[in-house]
């Protein structure tokens, strides 16, 4: 039956109504992403010859009131070097994970082009590359990533504060985040397409879709490595019975117990049997040699162990927490005990196991499940926090794009809470992931640990920082309120004549 053309007009009229805050959001954002895309292809041809071309690397002075503020937003030529010449050996017909395909003969000169992802993000390389004649494909679809994330940001804000300005605010505040800016549409980075679908998981969990969530996180994991530690919050929510909140069953069980908490083994294992069929259909070739494949993609990438700890280690290594305690000259015992936890570990499955039993305690309440949410992607942050902070491997600054969307939904303290009210929107929610942002792109490689650590605790302690923000925000709306008093008293005045 063909439906009325006028009808089709109504449903796409109505449905602009509805989201035309956001709509014009996502227009004035495409806006400033494509002109900072189009300025990047401009800086990357300029950058060099390859395989070593690349947009400007982020490292500079300014004077602020007569103060010299040195910065390094530690930019890299990754695109060119590698993702350019995955996507070459893959179209040429070169399987991924062989010794072949590590490496790359341009002009006479071979060149070490190690791959350890996981599968997807060559086959994004090979399609970017595919696409297009030019050497900015793959960086189109990098950059296209990482601006859709806007959309499940927006979604999960909206959702988690049952008000959809608080959303508005979070895909503002990421869409316009130096952080993703410059890594994503300027650098084009690999954290971005891994980022979006795992906030498109997120998102699907949160409005009910179980499924299509769980599905959508494996994507992610198959994109960057990182995304593995995602299945502690699959793993922890998928153990619960599912959500009905629209069950008109008893609340509570024979034990007065929450009936929404109970342990459900058969949807984990169900859950669990799909997610492997899925992984298993899109790692199909390489399973061919499992042991092979999973070394690839589990040991090669290696871990950083620092042979010299009373030493800064060289600037093209990744940064791990020991970096720290060099930094401010912590006895060598103690540099060494760290270099050698963190190595092995250690310190990681601390921080990991915590995370999966705070996850697992949290009660699941089906009359507040926005609450629920809250609180595990609140969870979730803290372990990606920690995940940054003790990688055995380290981090370089990209891979805090992957906290941006987090930072931009978990702003305030309200935000971090049970509770089935609405979330009020704040200027805090617009100011704190700026400030986030700026302390992870200005300082030296060796310093912003010590800030991602100072952000983690900080929300550790959110409730005693919501004292604070609740006194500084009844400020703020009484000192408005007294401007707008005085203003409007002001304009009578002069209309007297």
């Amino acid at each position: 039956m063909k439906r009325n053309p006028s009808t089709h007009r109504v449903v796409v009229t109505d449905f602009i109504r509805r989201h035309l805050v956001l709509i014009t959001i996502l227009i004035v954002g495409g806006a400033l992403w494509s002109l900072v895309f189009t300025q990047a292809t401009i800086d990357f041809l300029q950058g060099g010859a390859r395989p070593f071309r690349a947009s400007w690397v982020g490292i500079g002075d300014f004077n602020l009131f007569g103060l010299t503020i040195h910065y390094d937003f530690e930019g890299w030529s990754d695109y060119d070097y590698y993702y350019l010449s995955w996507s070459e050996n893959f179209l040429n017909g070169i399987m991924p994970y062989t010794d072949e395909f590590n490496s790359i003969v341009i002009d006479s000169t071979t060149f070490e082009t190690p791959y350890f992802l996981p599968p997807l993000f060559v086959y994004l390389c090979a399609a970017g590359t595919y696409l297009s004649s030019s050497p900015f494909g793959v960086g189109f679809l990098i950059t296209a990533f990482g601006f859709l994330t806007a959309i499940p940001v927006y979604g999960s804000a909206a959702a988690l504060s049952n008000n959809s300005r608080v959303g508005h605010i979070a895909a503002v505040t990421y869409l316009f985040n130096p952080v993703v800016l410059y890594y994503s549409a300027y650098q084009w980075l690999n954290p971005a397409p891994f980022v979006f679908f795992m906030m498109l998981s997120f998102n699907l969990l949160i409005t009910q879709h179980r499924t299509s969530g769980v599905l959508t996180i494996a994507a992610s994991a198959l994109m960057k490595q990182i995304a593995f530690f995602l299945a502690i919050p699959m793993v922890a929510y998928l153990i619960k019975k599912p959500s009905r909140p629209d069950d008109d069953g008893p609340v509570m069980d024979e034990k007065g117990r929450l009936v929404s908490d109970s342990i459900d083994i058969r949807s984990l294992i169900k859950a669990s049997v799909q997610v492997l069929l899925f992984v298993g259909a899109l790692s199909c070739p390489y399973l061919l040699d499992p042991s092979n494949y999973l070394y690839y993609i589990l040991q090669r990438p290696g871990a950083t162990l620092l042979e010299d700890v009373t030493v800064l280690p060289d600037t093209n290594l990744p940064v791990t927490f020991v970096v720290l305690l060099i930094l401010v000259g912590a006895p060598e015992w103690l540099a060494q005990l760290v270099n050698l936890a963190t190595f092995y570990s250690v310190l990681l499955l601390v921080g990991v196991c915590a995370a999966l039993l705070l996850m697992l305690f949290e009660v699941k309440d089906d009359r507040d499940l926005a609450g629920y949410w809250r609180r595990m992607l609140f969870y979730t942050l803290l372990l990606l926090l920690w995940v940054h902070l003790f990688s055995p491997r380290g981090i370089y600054k990209y891979y805090c794009v992957a906290l941006i969307p987090l930072f931009c939904i978990l702003s305030t303290h309200s935000m971090l809470t049970k509770g089935t009210e609405e979330v009020r929107p704040s200027l805090f929610m617009v100011i704190n992931p700026f400030l986030i942002s700026i302390a992870i792109m200005l300082p030296s490689r060796y310093v912003y640990l010590s800030l991602l650590l100072i952000i983690m605790l900080s929300y550790i302690l959110h409730k005693q920082f919501a004292i604070v923000h609740g006194l500084l925000n009844g400020a703020s709306h009484q000192l408005v309120r007294r401007l707008c008093t005085g203003i409007t008293y002001a304009i009578r005045r002069s209309e007297v004549p």
